[in-house]
């Protein structure tokens, strides 16, 4: 890596950073309580930042990529976690959802409790996720198994030509699941 490349991705990661801290400091009045977030108690921003990650969630359960793209950074600028895997860049991601999504029967793919928090051109929401799919098994013609995936997700977001973006998802599934269903096969 060259030392402009280098100091681009060092100031990228430090304003991400300092962003987000900017935006933990900021919650719009909004708590961490374990109640569901009242629609009512939301800003207008909120609001448009949830209505995203349920659209988003829609095109995830669709299985369509170019669904799924409209709802994301489609540059370098994305990244995701699932536990310890991880995705730099949308095209990674990408790669990622198109080796996974054919392998996936009956999907349903939902974000719920989402708490958004939002500052200026920066948002994150913790939500709960739940996926449910029957899955080919790539290892054996003809077989399935069912996968049933629940857990908490961090997704942060920003606001591109006045629309909410995701530039990164993390999850982590919740305690009680199987070992091994998070090998990624690309």
């Amino acid at each position: 890596m060259s030392l402009s490349k280098y100091i681009i991705a060092v100031f990228a990661v430090a304003g991400l950073v300092l962003g987000n801290v900017g935006v933990a400091f900021s919650h719009e009045g909004e708590d961490h309580s374990k109640e569901k977030m009242q629609d009512n108690k939301l800003s207008a921003q909120g609001k448009r930042v949830v209505k995203l990650l349920e659209n988003y969630a829609a095109a995830v359960q669709s299985g369509k990529l170019s669904e799924i793209e409209k709802y994301v950074v489609t540059g370098d600028g994305f990244s995701s976690l699932e536990g310890a895997f991880e995705d730099l860049g949308w095209a990674s991601y990408r790669k990622h959802l198109a080796s996974e999504l054919p392998l996936f029967n009956d999907i349903s793919y939902e974000l719920t409790n989402i708490r958004p928090y939002v500052k200026g051109k920066m948002a994150y929401a913790i939500t709960d996720y739940a996926l449910n799919a029957t899955m080919k098994d790539s290892k054996s013609e003809g077989e399935q198994r069912r996968l049933d995936i629940k857990g908490k997700a961090t997704i942060i977001l920003v606001r591109l030509n006045k629309e909410w973006k995701i530039r990164h998802v993390h999850t982590a599934r919740a305690k009680g699941e199987k070992p091994g269903l998070e090998k990624n096969h690309h």
